[in-house]
């Protein structure tokens, strides 16, 4: 009896220990909201110089404590729907008059008839955790915001940049091809192409970045159809193969032995490809592109622009993937570009339901591989 006796004492001294130097503040109050018993703890995280202090100044838990005394109605209601609440989020007063955010944990505790006896659980600070909550909130919606305001002002600068831009393409193409009459010196007319090339060069930058400021604020539609592959790639070569040539790169096209039709926007994925192709040429001093496509096993479809160029590190393979990134290479800098090509290229692919996949060895080459999935694979034979 002696010893049944002692071992319930040293139990009970246990609990009284956890429940005195516990870091969470824990509480039992009636339903009417009135404290029955609190730890030290609770009464630190109220304001209050000891438990018993907190106790005798804290009669009505609802009209003294929240902030918003229907917080508690709220509470109540869940406890009588649940029998418990877990990570009950409020602001509450401090002893001090401030406000602070708090969590509360709680479960009903009842006889052995079910009558209610009161309500037992545990609170936690959560200030520091509300306040980077809400800074992090607003730095994104501030970041959202400067996007947004970014997205806008290059989509209105590339419209009053192309206004312009397609005057000086007209008249310098007139002027090359002495529509109106001979220049005389031949000179002006290679200079006149000029002015042409770097124009459309221009125009083809424009474009790249109303693409993908539609894209980023997904105004940007596809205009879905069948889509000969054949076609597709023979349109491609014919478009590639003169600044391919002029580079002395070897241009391949391998053509699926089956005719194969796709369901996809055919401007977008010409852009797919020629974005691919131009990026091969231009990183490619000497040796071979090619372009190759077929069906997967999972019947699905494919591309692949594969390259024997300067090819990339892996970290210039994660820098290639974002906007406006130029790769840091000696080779790379002797050549214009925004950055713009691949991650327009991806965003596209992937507006098709699809994925691009990048490999690369620095100084082997790079391939590119764009997967469509099965449903886009309208007739094989």
């Amino acid at each position: 009896m002696a010893l049944a006796v002692r071992k319930a004492s040293e139990e009970a001294d246990l609990y009284r220990g956890m429940f005195e130097n516990a870091i969470w503040g824990i509480f039992q109050t009636t339903e009417d909201g009135h404290y029955l018993a609190a730890n030290r703890a609770l009464a630190e995280i109220y304001g209050y110089p000891s438990r018993d202090a907190m106790l005798s100044a804290l009669t009505d838990i609802g009209r003294q404590l929240y902030v918003d005394p229907r917080r508690r109605d709220d509470f109540v209601r869940m406890m009588r729907e649940g029998g418990h609440v877990s990570s009950f989020e409020s602001q509450v007063y401090r002893l001090d008059g401030e406000i602070i955010w708090i969590s509360e944990s709680c479960r009903e505790v009842r006889n052995g008839v079910g009558e209610l006896l009161y309500f037992e659980g545990t609170v936690e600070d959560i200030t520091i955790r509300k306040s980077a909550e809400r800074e992090l909130r607003a730095a994104k919606e501030q970041a959202e915001a400067a996007s947004r305001a970014k997205s806008a002002f290059l989509a209105n600068m590339s419209h009053e940049l192309r206004t312009p831009l397609n005057a000086i393409l007209g008249f310098s193409e007139i002027l090359r091809d002495e529509l109106l009459g001979p220049l005389g010196d031949k000179r002006y007319c290679e200079y006149a192409g000029d002015i042409l090339s770097s124009g459309r060069h221009l125009l083809n930058v424009i474009n790249d970045i109303l693409d993908l400021t539609k894209i980023e604020a997904g105004h940007l539609d596809l205009d879905e159809q069948p889509v000969d592959v054949v076609g597709i790639l023979a349109a491609c070569e014919r478009y590639v193969a003169d600044a391919a040539g002029q580079a002395g790169i070897v241009l391949s096209i391998d053509v699926p032995e089956e005719d194969v039709t796709i369901t996809a926007d055919p401007t977008r994925m010409k852009q797919i490809l020629l974005n691919l192709l131009s990026n091969a040429v231009k990183f490619t001093p000497s040796g071979s592109v090619t372009l190759s496509a077929g069906c997967e096993a999972d019947g699905g479809f494919y591309f692949i622009v594969h390259d024997t160029g300067i090819g990339m590190s892996e970290e210039n393979m994660a820098k290639a993937m974002l906007p406006f990134q130029q790769i840091d290479t000696s080779l790379a800098r002797r050549y214009e570009g925004t950055g713009l090509g691949l991650t327009l290229t991806k965003s596209l692919v992937e507006m098709h339901g699809g994925v691009l996949e990048l490999t690369s060895r620095l100084g082997e080459g790079t391939s590119v591989i764009v997967h469509l999935p099965a449903w886009r694979v309208e007739t094989s034979a």
